[in-house]
């Protein structure tokens, strides 16, 4: 069977010491209006996205990925899935680089201009304000920071190469219906 290869946009970004791998587009299609349930859907349908932004031989130990979707909230510039090794990451000190990033991947992308920034989480609105050095400061936290962008490119994977984002190997039901490799 002939499937049609999908790319992804995946920018790198760096802050704090951290890397984290962001889905900018191209990403898996998730369900839900909200994004407890888009993560809802993420963890039980996608999480080879996951494993394949985080894991060997693409990625370091510590690195983190976010997917970036559509807001949830009109006043949101967008939604951010968080994840780690081990699987979604909460909104905390622990996380807060990895939000640095996704300001940073965001800005360079031409989507953030100066000023104040809210981004929908699974655990609430994250406010920020990026500045026009570079720098983002994530309000209700003691944490100011900037983030590198270290690539910005496509990458294609195919649906039938498992390995090509950590995917389970295809029945020909999932084979059938495309769902191997993100979709």
């Amino acid at each position: 069977m002939n499937l049609l290869p999908v790319t992804t946009r995946v920018v790198d970004a760096h802050a704090d010491g951290a890397l984290t791998r962001i889905i900018v587009s191209g990403g898996p299609a998730l369900a839900g209006a909200t994004m407890t349930d888009r993560l809802a859907d993420f963890n039980a349908r996608h999480d080879a996205w996951r494993r394949a932004l985080t894991g060997a031989p693409r990625s370091a130990p510590g690195t983190r990925a976010a997917v970036v979707t559509e807001a949830e909230r009109p006043a949101s510039l967008a939604g951010v899935l968080l994840f780690d090794g081990a699987g979604p990451a909460a909104i905390g000190p622990d996380s807060l680089s990895a939000i640095i990033a996704v300001i940073a991947a965001l800005a360079h992308l031409g989507r953030v201009r100066p000023g104040r920034v809210q981004l929908d989480t699974p655990h609430g609105v994250v406010d920020a304000e990026f500045a026009i050095d570079g720098t983002v400061r994530v309000a209700g936290e003691d944490r100011t920071g900037r983030g590198h962008i270290l690539f910005d490119g496509s990458m294609i994977t195919e649906p039938d190469d498992p390995l090509g984002w950590g995917a389970p190997e295809a029945t020909p039901q999932a084979a059938a219906s495309g769902a191997v490799g993100g979709d």
